[in-house]
């Protein structure tokens, strides 16, 4: 049986190589006869590559396919199938898995998909039928719910929003699964851009924070909402940091937030006509004035009142706890129960 022939260019390139390098083979010139061998033969596969190359690279054997890629295991907060919508989006379907640049594409086409935080590595292993794509993810995770209302819409509208602020798809969450996350009241304020960038609203990036420290322990305590105020323009015109309040479930939020509209107030001020438990929390995690308590301390504190107390939204309505100061062990706490006084 005759051995299979190769291609037309490479028994081409062959007999040309044969026929320039039979004179040196018999000069007896030695090693410059190699290296003209090697530079000829690297010449060759240089233009056979430039001439045939992409026909080879876009044979179906080497298409990238969503089979080629595997990723990090999407967590269970992410219904869409990531690598199928970047895939799409990323135009990853016209890439070969020879293109010596596709870790690098890959790599950028996930991290322009709004649920990837950051696309850690990306490395080409050899397959049984074709090279693969092994992608390390880091995924956001939505921590608040935002809510914003409008006439032309029916009931509340909520936006997912990550502990860095960034707003995430809303179409992924049902009205129930919004309640699986703190809920976040800051004056209708409505995203800026798309998903995958920022929220745009300094109040909502610090009640990501705030509910990033209370993950553990929000939905045990009884906690439901968070109110962002915004406080006033200093004497100099210059905007102040956001403050926050915390609510349990079944507060009146909307009375809550109207009246709260302003800087902070002191624990002696009169309740609100609808009147709720409010926990205090004051500023942002890693942004409190001077001689307030970190985050960790008022988690800390938040803890020990409920140990004592029990849950936030089985309280008296009257009742006030204080996180913010920075001497104090202890939550400052108003309108306890009568057991607890």
């Amino acid at each position: 049986m005759n051995a299979r022939r190769g291609p037309a260019w490479t028994n081409s390139i062959t007999s040309t190589v044969r026929r320039v390098l039979a004179p040196l083979a018999g000069s007896g010139r030695g090693i410059f006869g190699t290296a003209a061998l090697l530079l000829l033969l690297i010449a060759s596969g240089y233009i056979g590559w430039a001439k045939w190359g992409d026909i080879i690279v876009r044979r179906p054997q080497y298409v990238l396919t969503a089979d080629c890629i595997e990723i990090t295991p999407q967590p269970p907060w992410i219904h869409s199938d990531i690598k199928s919508a970047v895939m799409r989006d990323g135009s990853l379907a016209e890439l070969s898995v020879l293109d010596p640049d596709l870790t690098k594409r890959v790599v950028q086409a996930f991290e322009l998909n709004p649920w990837v935080a950051e696309a850690l590595s990306a490395v080409k292993r050899a397959g049984k039928t074709a090279p693969r794509v092994t992608v390390q993810l880091r995924y956001r995770e939505p921590v608040i719910m935002v809510r914003t209302r409008d006439p032309r819409w029916k009931g509340d509208c909520f936006w997912p929003v990550d502990t860095e602020g960034v707003f995430l798809p809303p179409e992924e969450f049902s009205s129930t699964q919004t309640k699986a996350f703190l809920r976040v009241e800051a004056g209708n304020s409505l995203p800026a851009g798309a998903v995958g960038t920022s929220y745009g609203d300094a109040g909502v990036t610090g009640a990501a924070l705030v509910a990033a420290a209370l993950k553990p322990v929000w939905s045990s305590m009884g906690l439901e909402w968070i109110i962002v105020r915004q406080e006033l323009p200093n004497d100099v015109g210059q905007p102040m940091e956001p403050t926050y309040i915390l609510l349990p479930a079944g507060a009146p939020v909307d009375a809550v937030a109207a009246r709260r509209s302003g800087r902070l107030v002191s624990l002696a001020d009169p309740p609100a006509d609808e009147p709720s438990l409010e926990v205090r929390w004051g500023h942002a995690p890693g942004r409190e004035a001077p001689g307030e308590a970190s985050a960790a301390e008022k988690v800390a504190r938040l803890h020990q009142y409920v140990a004592a107390n029990g849950r936030l939204d089985q309280l008296p309505p009257t009742t006030v706890v204080d996180l913010r100061p920075g001497a104090a062990g202890t939550a400052v706490a108003t309108g306890r129960p009568a057991q607890t006084r």
